[in-house]
């Protein structure tokens, strides 16, 4: 039957390119992983900081069944983090995430819901960028008005205040994605970088390149100045395309560009690693996307992903996922687009992906130097 002879053909043909084979079958694992590892551990624990100035009872009896709270699995819901009410000093400790947000409980809370006065205000104070304080503040919020009904209150006398602690337009969750989407558009070039490569040997160009006492440091500039220059006019329209769907900011657009750029050559490097271990394009591509498709999620975009603390360095935190470039670039354009950061609070950020952009960089020359120019 001539269906079972092409099924045949088929099925050898797969498995003498065993390496995309191999790839194919690893890539739903991969996801796997990256999904068991965030969300594996039972629900997220987030950190909540409170005052509590209340002079009354209920102030304290909110306070401790906000700590008493837990998943139906048993896992707490917050972390408690008690602390005298100072404007600034909560704001700083947001900004260092020493806790995800700020939960105040003022004076007159208890008299306002047992005598039913004016409302009192209560805020919640976090920093839109961070996902988890998205996620808490409407945790906290609806924990405090059934708090306030199962004791005994029909009418509600208290209004939540959400307070900022940086200068933002966040007017939806496109805003808060949009920074690090435009970030790993330019991460799409990783794949294209390390397609170029592969596509100059199987043409045999670089063979002939070779011949021509081009150094590899000089090839693999050449490509990346291209790749460079694509992203230079790629990385204007993309922030043109978050502008049309109503993406806001204040940010320095300028600033952005820089932090895209620098992410682009690490992105660049990458590729070339990459282009070092395959033997045609098409290896290329289906490697690339391998590669990619974690970094996208790693980088902090759609949720938190846990980490575990190495050294601190200037205040900055360095853990596993430093070590992959989307997780800094993300976080620099998130102060830059949502917080209107400068360059001096970007600074840690700025540094960190300019040494891995470079590191990634050499290794990819070195090896590509290795696989092509020895040969050749």
């Amino acid at each position: 039957m001539r269906l079972l002879v092409v099924f045949k053909k088929s099925i050898i043909e797969q498995f003498r390119d065993s390496k995309a084979l191999i790839l194919t079958i690893l890539s739903p694992i991969i996801f796997i992983i990256i999904f068991g590892l965030a969300f594996g551990q039972g629900f997220y624990t987030y950190s909540l900081g409170i005052s509590n100035d209340d002079t009354g009872a209920l102030g304290g009896k909110l306070v401790q069944e906000i700590q008493n709270s837990i998943y139906p699995n048993g896992n707490k819901m917050y972390d408690i983090v008690l602390v005298d009410f100072d404007h600034e000093q909560v704001k700083n400790d947001i900004t260092s995430r020493n806790y995800d947000a700020h939960l105040y409980i003022p004076p007159h809370f208890s008299q306002s819901i047992q005598q039913e006065l004016s409302q009192v205000r209560v805020p919640i104070t976090g920093n839109p960028a961070n996902l988890s304080y998205n996620f808490i503040s409407s945790f906290v919020e609806n924990f405090i008005h059934n708090f306030i009904w199962n004791n005994g209150m029909m009418t509600n006398p208290i209004e939540i205040v959400y307070e900022e602690t940086e200068l933002t337009q966040v007017k939806s969750e496109f805003d808060v994605m949009a920074p690090g989407l435009i970030v790993f558009s330019v991460f799409f070039l990783l794949i294209q970088s390390a397609m170029v490569v592969t596509k100059e040997v199987e043409s045999r160009t670089i063979q002939r390149i070779v011949l021509s006492k081009v150094k590899s440091f000089e090839i693999c500039g050449g490509i990346s100045l291209s790749q460079l220059m694509l992203a230079a006019i790629m990385i204007p329209l993309v922030f043109a395309t978050s502008l049309m769907l109503e993406f806001t900011s204040s940010g320095s657009f300028g600033l952005a560009f820089v932090i895209s750029l620098i992410a682009t050559f690490s992105a660049i490097g990458i590729g070339l690693i990459i282009a070092s271990f395959c033997k045609t394009s098409l290896e290329a591509f289906i490697i690339g996307n391998v590669v990619v498709t974690p970094m996208l999620f790693l980088a902090g975009i759609f949720f938190e992903v846990p980490s575990a603390n190495l050294f601190t360095i200037m205040g900055k935190e360095i853990d596993v996922l430093t070590f992959i470039p989307t997780v800094d670039a993300v976080s620099a354009m998130n102060k830059i687009l949502i917080n209107n950061a400068d360059f001096s609070d970007i600074l840690p950020e700025f540094i960190v992906l300019t040494i891995l952009s470079t590191g990634y960089f050499v290794v990819g020359v070195y090896l590509f130097s290795r696989r092509y120019m020895i040969r050749a």
